[in-house]
């Protein structure tokens, strides 16, 4: 039940924020130097990380132009954590994509941060995990100033030609969930708006 509540404020809050820092990608903008097939699983179209300050995790999202599971897809959240970082990816034509520390998504379910399991889940076209920060500890920077990027990568594929698919093409800062008090205010709010939403549509039909 906890976790389910969880679940669903954490839902709650990302939406509330409107996610201002989440990222939209164009369907269909395969890198060129990309050489495994097109499929839409590795076509990202938007993604988010939000840093959960009350339970001190990275929320990791992304949705894709098709369906996950069963696909050779793997999402990798590049995460720059302070110090300095590596840029592997000019000659791909990413150069502003640094990251300290990587975080990969399988469409199996599974998910890893260097030799930890992440758990992960997979819903349609969209992937998703909770990061324990203690598993991405940060070096001279808070938590909320952790800027990432996102890429895919085709896992029969090796080399830099494996990578197809990047948002941002640069790293972003991560977005932020809000209090599970405002957050259970606002749940509140929602729900006696849709009481008296009922109400007024049986009095209407009287």
């Amino acid at each position: 039940m906890h976790k389910l509540l969880r679940s669903l404020l954490t839902a709650a809050g990302l939406a509330a924020t409107a996610n201002a820092f989440a990222v939209t990608d164009a369907s269909g903008d395969f890198l060129a130097s990309f050489t495994g097939a097109h499929d839409a699983a590795l076509d990202i179209v938007w993604a988010d990380v939000a840093f959960d300050a009350t339970h001190n995790d990275f929320v990791l999202r992304a949705r894709t132009a098709g369906p996950i599971a069963g696909t050779h897809a793997a999402y990798v959240f590049g995460l720059d954590l302070g110090g300095t970082p590596k840029k592997p990816f000019a000659s791909i034509g990413e150069p502003g994509v640094a990251f300290t520390s990587a975080i990969t998504l399988a469409s199996n379910g599974t998910g890893a941060v260097g030799g930890t399991a992440v758990a992960t889940h997979v819903h349609g076209d969209e992937i998703d995990a909770i990061v324990p920060a203690a598993l991405v500890p940060t070096i001279g920077i808070a938590d909320t100033d952790v800027t990432w990027a996102l890429w895919s990568i085709d896992s029969t594929v090796t080399g830099l030609a494996r990578n197809a698919d990047f948002a941002p093409d640069g790293d972003i800062r991560v977005s932020a969930v809000p209090e599970p008090a405002p957050i259970a205010s606002m749940l509140a709010g929602l729900g006696l708006l849709g009481v008296a939403a009922r109400r007024r549509l049986a009095a209407r039909q009287r």
